[in-house]
Order: structure tokens, then sequence, then C-alpha cells
């Protein structure tokens, strides 16, 4: 039988729950095994992960992409593949940008020095659409994932109108609200709040029942169990929705400055195709998709810490 006793001659009952009836095995083939699976005997990550692991390092991969579709970008353009009218080189776009900027002032076009108000304009949109959708998805999601009854009786129309395109929405959009800064708020929400709902009622309806039992041990009712319990479990997959979400406001947004406002990027991206503006249709499209990028990466930031821990215990390593 295993010697389970401390030097002093007590037994430690930690070593009684992890021993069993077995003997103890021997650290070196844990560590053996440990490193077989790709990390050291401590835990640790190898060295080439631990420098991924670093914001230079993440920066750097994330760079790789966009580097290589440039060059691309560049060759096709210079293999004349394609009309350089139809489809311009990257410096004729940064050019057309910094005209854009207002750093280039010839020639002069109708978005010259526009640039920030363009994007200030969207990003108001962006916000006041995205915003609503996620208060109003998380409370409804929430009540879906945790009511069998509010799923019955909401889920079948969600499951109508999910499906439907948001710019299809555009004519109802401008009907009820005519063309101005309502209707594209309506129409970022609209494109937002589906999978907001969806990435919600998901996420709450697998939390665990061990969790719920937990709670209520804790003297939780229903709905301190919601709020102490269930949200913060359903946190992760949240999250998830809501980058959808955001990323559907960016696209809704500028879709609908096409045709419902006069100002913002979609308004100057589909101004300067009616030019025949290659140039600045690219510019706009990279502007957006940078602005996209940004957004996404505070609301990364602004959730991180209530979901470290699931970063910390998930398969990513």
């Amino acid at each position: 039988m295993t010697d389970l006793s401390s030097p002093g001659g007590r037994t430690d009952p930690a070593s009684v729950m992890l021993a069993g009836s077995g003997p103890l095995p021997d650290p070196a083939s844990v560590d053996a095994v440990q490193a077989a699976m790709g990390e050291t005997g401590s835990g640790r990550r190898p060295l080439g992960m631990k420098k991924l692991g670093t914001r230079t390092g993440r920066i750097g991969l994330g760079l790789i992409v966009p580097v290589l579709v440039l060059a691309g970008w560049q060759l096709v353009v210079a293999a004349n593949l394609f009309p350089s009218a139809l489809i311009p080189g990257p410096l004729t776009v940064l050019d057309t940008a910094e005209n854009w900027l207002g750093t280039r002032q010839s020639p002069s076009m109708f978005y010259t020095g526009h640039m920030f108000s363009d994007i200030g304009a969207t990003l108001v949109r962006v916000l006041v659409g995205f915003a609503l959708a996620s208060v109003i998805g998380v409370a409804l999601g929430t009540a879906i994932g945790v009511s069998r009854l509010v799923d019955g009786l909401l889920s079948p129309l969600l499951r109508i109108l999910g499906p439907i395109p948001p710019i299809t929405w555009i004519p109802v959009a401008i009907v009820l609200f005519g063309i101005g800064q309502q209707a594209n708020f309506a129409l970022t929400f609209v494109g937002a709040v589906f999978p907001v709902i969806a990435a919600t009622a998901v996420a709450v309806s697998g939390v665990g029942r061990d969790l719920l039992r937990a709670g209520r041990m804790m003297g939780d009712g229903r709905a301190g169990l919601i709020g102490h319990v269930v949200l913060p479990s359903a946190f992760p997959g949240i999250v998830g929705g809501l980058r959808i979400g955001l990323g559907l406001s960016w696209m809704m947004a500028v879709t609908s400055e096409m045709l419902a406002v006069h100002n913002g990027l979609g308004y100057t991206l589909w101004n300067a195709y009616n030019y025949l503006d290659y140039p600045a249709v690219f510019a706009a499209m990279i502007v957006t998709g940078i602005c996209g990028l940004l957004t996404d990466a505070l609301l990364l930031a602004a959730t991180r810490p209530a979901t470290r821990w699931h970063a910390e215990t998930g398969v990513r390593s």
C-alpha cells in the first residue's frame, strides 16, 4: 500500500483524495506527457507561442495576410489584368484617400477634406443603432433563453423576420421615418438586433444546471440567478453576438446612407460610383473596414475583463 504519511507522521488528506487506492504517479512521467502534448512541465507555452501571445506578436501576425493581399492587388494591377480605370492600384487609392482627408487639395472633388466628417456621421448612426440593438437584443435573448413560454411566443416570429435581408427594410424605413437620421437608425438597429437575440438566447439556454443549483444554494432567487449566474456564464457567447451585430451595424449604416441620407461613408461611396471615381470607391470601402476593425477592438477591450476567465479556460493555446 502506498505510504501517504507526511515526514511528521501525519496523513495528508489531499494525498489521500488524489492517490485513491493506487500508487502516486511519477512526477517525471507527468512532465514527459505534458511535454509530448506541447507543454512544458510547468504549464508554460513554448517559446514561439509566447512571442505570439504578446501584443506586438499578435499585431505582426495580423498584418501578414493584409500585406499579402495588397501585394497581390498591386501585381494584378501591374499585369493589366483589368482596366486601370476600373481597378485602380493601391497607390492611386492612397492618393485619393489623401484628397478625401484634405492633405491633398488637387483635384478638388465633392469629398475633398470631408473624411472625418463622413466617418463621424456614420459612426453616430452605427453607435445609436447598435446600442439599441444591444439592449433590446440581450433582453429578448435572455427572456427566450430562460423561459420556454417566451421562447414559444417569440421564436416563430423571429425565425420569420431573421432571414429577411436587412437591406430590404430600406423602403419600409423610408415610408415610416422619411429620408434622414431616424430611417438610418432604424435600419442599423434592424441589421444588428437579430444576431444579438440569437446568440444571447443560445448562450443563456446553455448555462449548466449545476451552476444554477450552486446559485440557489447561495440564496439567489430567479432574478438573482439571472444576474449573478446566468448572464456572467453566458457573457462570452453574448459578446460573440454583439461583435457580429456591430459588424452588421456598419454594413447597414453604410448601405442605407447610399439612399436615405446625404452624408457619411456610404453617401461618399455611392456618389463616387456615380461619378465613375473608382479610386474613391475603393478608399471608402477600405476606410469603412478600418473603422469596423477599430470599433470591434474597442468592444473586445471593453468586455475583456468580464470574459478573461473564458479565455483562460478555453481550448486555444
